[in-house]
């Protein structure tokens, strides 16, 4: 049952945050944004707390929350765990665990491939709102439309961390218990029992 539980916690990681938004600077305020799993997977605006004057922009609908745009890989991820749960319907119990083995695998490639892009497009969207911005605000926004200054304030947040921990651990322990059933299985039909008289 480590299987089925293991790949529904995951999705229940969903909830936590996955990509973080945080900076500080004396013209702009400062800005603290998360976006949940389950908000990649429907591209939703994060929940954000923001100071003048960034608050100030955002009320006159100068500055809008910039959005992942990964809803359709934070689905495929969401829809791999349930394959990794529906893999507990499989009756042999070699097959059972590599299948879920597998299932694990393919969910850690598409969540890494989920959060680079998402991190990757959040990076591009601020700084070219930032860009925007440049000419109607009297702030100074050089340090907002620089890539490499908003690439160290978008990081991945515990959500992910602990969702690929997870999932790593479900790959690694099923795809150990998947080869041991099978090594077993095979030696148990090596060595036939004698037919009784």
């Amino acid at each position: 049952m480590f299987s089925p539980a293991g790949f529904v916690l995951v999705g229940l990681l969903f909830l936590f945050p996955f990509v973080g938004i945080s900076c500080s600077a004396p013209e702009l305020g400062s800005v603290d944004a998360g976006f949940t799993g389950f908000d990649l997977a429907v591209d939703a605006n994060p929940s954000y707390q923001v100071d003048s004057p960034v608050a100030d922009m955002v009320a006159r609908d100068q500055v809008a929350m910039p959005t992942p745009g990964v809803p359709g890989l934070a689905i495929g991820v969401l829809v791999v765990l349930a394959v990794g749960v529906a893999c507990a319907l499989l009756a042999r119990p070699s097959t059972r665990l590599l299948a879920a083995a597998a299932a694990a695998v393919l969910a850690v490639v598409l969540l890494v491939v989920t959060q680079v892009v998402a991190e990757s497009n959040l990076v591009t969207a601020i700084v070219d709102n930032a860009r925007l911005l440049q000419v109607s605000v009297p702030q100074n926004l050089d340090p907002v439309a620089n890539e490499g200054y908003v690439e160290d304030v978008v990081s991945s947040r515990v959500g992910f961390w602990l969702a690929l921990v997870a999932l790593v651990a479900l790959a690694s322990g099923d795809l150990v218990a998947g080869i041991r059933s099978r090594e077993s299985r095979a030696a148990g039909g090596a060595h036939p029992r004698p037919r009784s008289r």
